[in-house]
């Protein structure tokens, strides 16, 4: 799925069902919508079962492996770092498991505005290219922190140090390496291995966040497909609402042809 001139691209998300009853919905319909070629990896935590996009997702399941496990029961009283790390084990479970050219990640709080072009994800991740990211750097009692806005991000398989990063950011989470880290999140950890494999190896990254911005998305070149709704917005928002969204703009799209 997702083959452009033999050039695959697969993306990827994580949910359980009471996210997709709140939001989650609507992400998976936006992606069907907009996506006709491509597919959505969908790490349903419970195993439960979408009702739409049905065509558009792969769904994988809920078996990250026992260092999820040990993970959850060591960070038992960290109900913050416990749920990011869901995210986290979906995403080491996806680097390992889901072969492509391109890896790409869309938070189940994104909504897809316009399919992205397969042009676009070899121009912000080229071969010479490891990472294409947002990062955002974080001030905190007079010290600076690394970290990447990962509601959207881009990995090259086919690059020569991308097991190295897999191995760098799954090392973090399995041995609870937090130093040098502001919080135990998973876009803190994303940062922190993109840093440690820097000072390793010689390897490029291509920055998407075009200033110094902490919302980065919706000022960036991915501001005409995506909308990532964060913490403070999310929280008032409906799967009816979204998809009557992404209806009415697809609706406007057709009419407009």
């Amino acid at each position: 799925m997702g083959k452009t001139d033999d050039f695959k691209i697969e993306y990827f998300t994580s949910m359980d069902k009471k996210y997709y009853d709140h939001c989650g919905k609507a992400m998976i319909h936006s992606f069907a919508t907009n996506f006709k070629s491509q597919r959505l990896n969908l790490y349903n935590e419970g195993w439960f079962t979408p009702t739409v996009g049905n065509k558009s997702l792969f769904l994988r399941g809920w078996n990250l492996g026992k260092q999820y496990n040990l993970f959850q029961r060591r960070w038992k009283d960290t109900s913050r770092t416990k749920q990011f790390a869901k995210k986290a084990y979906s995403i080491i479970d996806g680097m390992n498991k889901i072969d492509c050219d391109r890896l790409v990640w869309l938070d189940a709080d994104t909504i897809v505005k316009a399919g992205i072009p397969a042009q676009l994800i070899r121009l912000m991740c080229p071969d010479d290219t490891l990472s294409a990211h947002f990062g955002v750097w974080h001030q905190q009692d007079e010290k600076w922190y690394f970290s990447c806005e990962t509601g959207f991000f881009i990995l090259n398989q086919n690059h020569e140090h991308y097991q190295k990063f897999v191995d760098i950011y799954t090392r973090i989470y399995d041995h609870d390496d937090t130093e040098g880290m502001r919080r135990f999140y998973d876009g803190e950890v994303y940062g922190k291995a993109l840093l440690e494999l820097k000072k390793q190896v010689d390897v490029r990254y291509c920055e998407l966040n075009p200033g110094k911005h902490k919302t980065p998305i919706s000022r960036s070149v991915m501001a005409p497909y995506i909308n990532h709704y964060k913490a403070g917005v999310k929280e008032n928002l409906n799967n009816g609402d979204l998809i009557e969204l992404v209806d009415s703009v697809n609706a406007e799209t057709d009419n407009s042809i």
